[in-house]
This record gives C-alpha cells, structure tokens and sequence, in this order.
C-alpha cells in the first residue's frame, strides 16, 4: 500500500494477500470503456471474490468503510501474468489520493519522518475496519498505549476520565495531535525548554476554555491565575522556556489532584518536586502558592487581606492628592490669570539690588543623588512595568528594547541595588545631621523638630489646612519654610516605598535563601506588595511629584532647581518665606550666597530636566493605558 505519496513495493512481505488471477479481471473490466462506475465497482470485487473467497474478504471487507469503493480503489496490477503467477504483487495505491487532507496533516508527522510510520502501521486490519464508535478517545487511548506504555497517563485524571467515557477530558491526541503529531521533543528531562512550552501551551488550550471548565467543576481561573505569578508573567511576555511551565509541576502524564498521595503536587511529595527546579532551599519553600486567587477571602485570608491593604492605601493616597492636585491648579492658574487680566505684579520687600542673588537649596551631594534616583527609578519602572503588565503589546515591545527577559531582569535588580545604596546613604546622611559631633540630647531634639528637619511636625498640619482653606478662597496661602508638608511626604514616601519594595524585592530576588528567614507563602505576599507599591510609587511621582515640583505657575514648564542647586532670594521669599526670614534673622543668609549658574550646567540642567519629564509622561501614559484596559 502507498501511504502519504510514498510507494510499497510487492517484495514487502507486510502486504502478502494472495490475490492470484482475480486482479486480471480487474485490470481488463477498468480498461473496458463506457458503463456505470458503481456497476464496474461491484463487477470487480465480485470477480475479485472469485479467488479471495475468505472470511475477511467476502464478510468483513463489504462491511468496511472502504467496501463500498471495491478491489480496485486500492489495487492496480502491473503485469497481469507476473500476478496471476503469483509472483508479483499488486501496486498500492496511495491513501492520500482520497485522504489528501490526513495525508498532508501525516507528512509532517513525527511517526512518519522519525519512525518511518504509515497508515497501515496504526489502521491494521484494512480490510475489516469500521467506522469509530463509542468511545472516541478510549480508541485513541488504547491505540496509542500499544506502543507508548505509559501507565502513569491512563492512571491519571485525564486518562481515568476518558476511559470512564469524559470526551472533555485530554486523549494522547488532544496534547499530541492525531494524524498531525508534530516533531517536538516531549521529554521533561532531556529537552526541558521545548517540552516546557509545548505542555504549557497544549494544558493551557484546555484549561482556559471556560465553558469546558465548569462542564467538569474544574476552577475557570487557573490559568488566569497562573499567569498573574512570576512564571504564568515571563511566560506571557514571550519567554515560556525560562521559567516553569503546567508540566514542570503537574509532570506531563501523571496529573492527578493535589490530594492522591501518587500526585506530584501532594504535600509530601512538593520537596522533590520543586527540587526538579529549585535548589538549596528550607522545606518551608514549598508552601509557596502556585497560582492563588488573591481575592478569595476564604481559602487564601492572608493574600485577601494584604490585597485589601494595598488597594486602600493606593486608593487612598492617590484620591487625596489628586484632590490636592486639581484644588490647587484650578486656585493657582486663575489667581495667575486674575493677575494678569487686571496687570497686576506682586511687589517683593526683598531689597532690589538682592532679588536676584542666587542662593544655594542642595548641595552638590544632594543634586548628585537626585540625579542618579531619577535613573535608578525609571530604569525599575521601565524593567517592572512590562512584567506587572505583561499582556499588552507595550509590555513585549519594552523588553525586546531591554534584550530580553533574562537582562531585562538584571537591569532591574541593579537599579534597585542603586536605589537601596541612595536610601542607606540618607540615612546616614540623617543621622550625621540629627546626632552631629560635640552635641547632646538638646541639639538632637532641636533637630528632630526643628525647621530643617523633614520630621513632620504641628505647623505642617496647620499648613495642610491652611492650603485647603486657601484653595477655597477662605484665606491666604499658608508661609512655609525649609520643607513643606507634601515634600516631607515625598521624602517619607521613599522610605515607606523602600521598606515595602525593597525588601520584598529582596526577598523574591533569591527565593531559595529567603526560605531560610521566611516560609514559601510569604513569597505570594511579597509579590503583592511589591506589585501594586510600585504602581503606587510611580503614579505619585509621575503624577503629584510633578506637579508641585514643575507644573505650579511659578515653576513651568520645569524648575532647573534640583540640578543646578540654586535659586533667586526673589524667588525664596515669595516660596519660603519663613526661612527667608530666619536665616536673616540668624544672619546665615550671606553664607548660602553663590554665582549664577554656568551656561554648561543650564544646558545640562534643562536637557536632563525636560527628557526625565517627556520619559515619565510617556510612562505615566502607559501605566494609565495598563490600569484602565
């Protein structure tokens, strides 16, 4: 028989049927012209039947699914008397000349290319076949095991289920394909990459069918689910390989339920299983959850309720400044407009010949840090975001930008590493400023609540209320003094942020070691938290720390302030007044005095300052497009 286009020879001892003289007739009833071809059909087998007058040929190969086609819809003779000598077969023709769709489907099967495989090889018993009835998939099964012997998958779920007659549930050639098996390298063991996206994609198919899911009680969010964690995130994004996959967990065959002691995701078997990946990790490790549904207050309390957390605190915080925000734009621009319209200016009692005397806010240092926070902040945003926001299109584009998940993670780690050496670094910059050589407990209380400090005190309230009272139009604009209230909020924000980002990012960084200081499910807890206080951290600065920094009428379209580290006396009295006036009082002013700053440091300064706000705004779009999709 020729399968697929290619031709058996008579010498192959598989397709000895002793079809001696009959075929002769064959050969001179299809040369006869003219007449019905369903009555030549019935002819020819009739006188086929002459010779092969067998069980199978008289009974069973009418009844087949090829019985109506006849003798001659398979076979063809070349010599007639080779054949009716018996020594030459018939010529088989090819199944693909009425199977053209299987057969182009088989041509780029593994059995075919690999193994050498044709359709006899699976379809014995030609003559007899029969249509399928019953049980599909338990044909598949049965058909598919007497070769592959893989008792793990007929003892599994999948296969316990089809043979109970599930047609939900996975035959082999639902993962595989069935005239379409394609060349993959399925082993776990040996070709992990491959067989990792393989399994993922084909367990995904199924199991993020919805309507499949609830026919068979079965969790319709698992692969939501799944792709909410590190892995399902990576894999996403365009990087299944590298991360674990359906099958690096559940294996590719036995997937039973966590609660059959045979199951490798059953408790006391997670050590081993986990260690296929993981290594040099506490026992506690596995308690890691795999793919939890956070909002599920009563099998998962604690992600429940640090979700809650979080989303509160997020809400909370961008609600009231974005209050705070809009109230004092809509009061600022139009008292910048009422002044305009009616041509008033406002009159500095700063003397003339000093209002435009430079006066230093940071020093070098403090510039310094800014600046490298600004690149050590967007370089986590544009490393974290695309994973947090791994489905849209945006999210692959970034990191292909990076190199690729693997660099992009790199990247992330090592400006987080530079934004927790900036954090170490004021705090000790801090604590030289609250416990300074030569002083007691007196100064160190000055300090802590002194003007200069950024510990919030009394007056920063009064001045919150003061601010609100103004933006209604019941009072003037609160005097400040070094620090306002919303800055000592920025500042103790970073900490906050560094607490809750930092050390969660520290502890998912090396999940292995961190096993060692806490158990696996706090790693769930970690992921959430460091997830939604980024977004929190980004849409602040992206949004609020703008804002009050560059966008306030006196400031727009940016203040250079933070990268040249001066500003005019004018512009201190009209902003800080209350410093102004002590550091006259104390006669500190002249010390504070510098040049203007050079036209390099200008260029620089507006270059940096003008590209850090188009990235944010750029960012702060794409953060928006994510949360609002």
């Amino acid at each position: 028989m020729r399968i697929a286009g290619r031709v058996r020879s008579g010498q192959d001892s598989r397709y000895g049927v002793g079809f001696t003289g009959c075929l002769l007739l064959v050969f001179s009833l299809l040369t006869v012209a003219g007449g019905n071809a369903a009555a030549q059909t019935s002819r020819v087998t009739g006188n086929c039947l002459a010779c092969h007058d067998g069980h199978v040929y008289r009974t069973e190969f009418p009844a087949s699914v090829h019985g109506a086609n006849g003798c001659a819809s398979c076979h063809t003779v070349k010599n007639l008397s080779r054949h009716m000598s018996g020594t030459e077969k018939p010529v088989l023709v090819a199944c693909g000349s009425c199977h053209g769709g299987i057969a182009a489907q088989f041509r780029n099967n593994f059995h075919y290319l690999q193994e050498n495989f044709e359709c006899q090889d699976c379809h014995r018993d030609i003559h007899a076949l029969k249509p399928a009835k019953g049980n599909f998939k338990a044909l598949v099964l049965k058909q598919c095991t007497e070769c592959h012997s893989n008792d793990e998958y007929v003892t599994s779920g999948h296969g316990e289920a089809v043979l109970k007659g599930n047609q939900d549930a996975a035959a082999c050639h639902d993962c595989h394909g069935l005239h379409d098996t394609r060349v993959w390298h399925t082993s776990l063991e040996y070709y992990p990459a491959e067989a990792r996206e393989f399994y993922t994609r084909v367990c995904i198919h199924c199991h993020g069918n919805k309507d499949l899911m609830e026919r068979n009680g079965l969790s319709t969010n698992t692969v939501k689910y799944y792709e909410e964690t590190y892995h399902g995130k990576v894999k996403d994004i365009g990087y299944p390989t590298r991360v674990a996959g359906c099958a690096d967990c559940h294996t590719a065959h036995n997937i039973l339920p966590k609660t059959d002691p045979r199951s490798t995701v059953y408790a006391a078997n997670l050590v081993q299983n986990c260690g296929r990946c993981h290594s040099g990790f506490h026992p506690r490790f596995v308690s890691y959850m795999a793919h939890p549904d956070f909002t599920d207050a009563k099998k998962y309390p604690v992600l429940f309720w640090t979700w809650v957390f979080m989303i509160v605190l997020l809400l909370s915080v961008i609600i009231f400044f974005m209050i705070h925000t809009v109230l004092w734009w809509r009061k600022a621009y139009w008292e910048h407009y009422d002044m305009e319209k009616s041509g008033m200016t406002r009159e500095s009692p700063v003397p003339r010949e000093e209002r435009l005397q430079q006066i230093e806010r940071f020093s070098p240092v403090q510039r310094v840090l800014h600046v490298v926070l600004i690149f050590s902040f967007m370089m986590l945003v544009m490393t974290g975001f695309p994973l947090k926001y791994h489905a849209l299109p945006w999210a692959k584009v970034m990191v292909e930008i990076w190199g690729g998940a693997q660099f992009t993670g790199w990247l992330h780690r090592a400006a987080a590493g530079v934004l927790i050496a900036i954090v170490v670094y004021v705090v000790w910059m801090s604590l030289r400023y609250l416990f300074p050589k030569g002083q007691g407990k007196e100064g160190f209380l000055k300090r802590l609540i002194g003007p200069d400090s950024m510990v919030p005190n009394l007056k920063d309230w009064e001045d919150m209320k003061g601010m609100f009272k103004w933006f209604f139009n019941r009072g003037e604009m609160p005097k400040f003094d070094r620090w306002a209230y919303w800055e000592k909020f920025d500042f103790w924000a970073v900490f906050w942020g560094m607490l809750a980002i930092g050390l969660t990012g520290v502890l998912l960084w090396k999940s292995e070691w961190s096993s060692y200081i806490v158990p696996g499910w706090v790693l769930n807890v970690s992921s959430l938290v460091h997830s939604e206080e980024a977004l929190l951290a980004a849409l602040f600065i992206f949004l609020f720390h703008f804002f009050a920094a560059h966008f306030i009428p006196s400031k727009f379209p940016m203040d250079r302030i933070i990268f040249t580290g001066t500003y005019r006396v004018e512009e201190m009295h009209e902003q800080r007044p209350l410093e102004y006036e002590r550091l006259v009082a104390e006669g500190r002013l002249d010390s504070l005095k510098r040049d203007y700053p050079n036209i390099y440091l200008n260029i620089i300064s507006s270059t940096f300052g003008y590209a850090s706000l188009l990235l944010g705004g750029l960012l702060l779009v794409l953060i928006l497009w994510a949360v609002f999709s």
